[in-house]
């Protein structure tokens, strides 16, 4: 007998296609099938439960009509901080701004402080519980950003509790380096200096260490200017790693233009992006990364023109941007039911761009699909339909999740 499970009794399965089809975006397809074989981490069968005629399997689990979609990829998170910061939420719902919040000494400044402070130990120890609620809600991969450090041994320290914590638990973590999030205080006024501290030594070990896929940059008025994100971006690139962009968030900047001149993997935020941005997603395939629990919980009234960009063949994405500051929320099932509530899109849409569309923005070819070959990687939901899943929020609809062919959570219940 081998180590294998034996998924039956599904109701409905809805998947985006393989990413091999470059060609069919946003499209989900609804397979006619009862059964899924996960072994040994891949999905090797997918059929009728009648016409299964594999090995004896070490267990067979009845799903009793339940849907089935691959597991929610969260690719854009920060996970790992030292506290969290209501005190600023407070202000802000008392009609304090981003910019003023940060200029009075909170914002990002806040978290770097603090962080810098705090072991590794009780890093790990303070980020696990929220690593487990977003298992806990269906996700499965989920991106870890540095950037609360801005120092290199802050950064170092960061990227090796995302590190630890993605050996202590089973979200598989995708580490981005973040050093370019904002400038420090010793730097505040050397902005030269710090861009050099960037290319020249910090950018440099990260990638010799193999601490990160990626490297990321906040590209923003008042933060890094698009030619000072070009040089950060063509120093990561020329050292190995991926890149990514905070874009367009609070100004339309050109962030998102830059991330498609690079040949980046994302460019996230862009509520401020320009016609002549999205045009250069479409051409480059640079994914186009929506973050509605942020533009949320900042009350923002301006969103992305995400049916312009499906138009135009923007790849988009959904993840949580989840931060103590700004979307302190690691549940993907909000940005699912927020994004169809902002962005006016359909199920199956806010779907494709949680799994495949998230997938692609990581640089991932192996899950946010179901197929045979696929990483066995899903989610059982207590949902009569996929419209339920952005239709019924507030509540936690997932009643298994499956990572790596593992059952890791079982009604609420963390199971390994």
């Amino acid at each position: 007998m081998n180590d294998s499970i034996l998924l039956t009794g599904i109701g409905w399965m809805a998947t985006p296609c393989p990413p091999s089809d470059r060609h069919a975006l946003y499209q989900v397809n609804f397979l006619d099938a009862d059964s899924i074989l996960l072994e040994s981490g891949k999905i090797t069968w997918i059929g009728k439960y009648a016409d299964f005629k594999g090995a004896p399997v070490s267990k067979r689990i009845d799903l009793e009509g339940r849907g089935v979609t691959p597991g929610l990829i969260d690719f854009h998170a920060h996970p790992v901080f030292a506290s969290t910061r209501e005190d600023e939420f407070e202000l802000r719902t008392r009609g304090a701004s981003y910019a003023e919040i940060a200029q009075a000494g909170g914002g990002i400044l806040n978290s770097v402080k603090k962080l810098r402070n705090t072991e590794e130990a009780q890093l790990i120890a303070s980020s696990l519980p929220y690593l487990q609620a977003a298992m806990i809600h269906g996700t499965t991969t989920m991106e870890a950003k540095s950037g609360y450090g801005l120092s290199p041994d802050a950064e170092v320290k960061m990227l090796e509790v995302i590190r630890e914590l993605d050996l202590q638990q089973p979200v598989d973590l995708i580490p981005t380096f973040l050093g370019a999030h904002e400038f420090p205080p010793e730097y505040r006024e050397d902005h030269e200096g710090y861009i050099n501290l960037l290319v020249n030594e910090m950018i440099p070990m990260v990638a010799a260490r193999n601490l990160a896929a990626a490297c990321d940059i906040f590209c923003e008025t008042g933060v890094f200017s698009v030619e000072e994100a070009r040089r950060v971006l063509t120093a990561a690139k020329e050292n190995g790693l991926q890149t990514k962009v905070h874009a367009d968030q609070l100004t339309p900047l050109g962030g998102a233009k830059l991330a498609a001149e690079l040949g980046s993997l994302s460019a996230d935020h862009i509520e401020f992006i320009t016609d002549e941005g999205v045009d250069a997603l479409a051409e480059s395939g640079t994914v186009a990364g929506l973050l509605p629990v942020a533009a949320h919980f900042l009350r923002m009234t301006q969103d992305p023109p995400v049916r312009t960009m499906i138009e135009k063949g923007v790849v988009c994405a959904l993840a949580t941007d989840f931060n103590p500051g700004s979307a302190m929320s690691p549940n993907m099932q909000m940005a699912l039911h927020l994004g169809v509530i902002r962005f006016r899109i359909t199920a199956e849409e806010a779907l494709w761009m949680a799994t495949a569309g998230s997938a692609r923005a990581l640089g991932l070819v192996d899950r946010g699909w179901i197929g045979e070959g696929a990483k066995a990687d899903l989610v059982v939901w207590n949902a009569k339909s996929l419209k339920q899943l952005p239709y019924y929020f507030g509540v936690n609809l997932a009643h298994q999740v499956y990572i790596n062919g593992q059952l890791v959570v079982e009604d609420n219940r963390i199971t390994v």
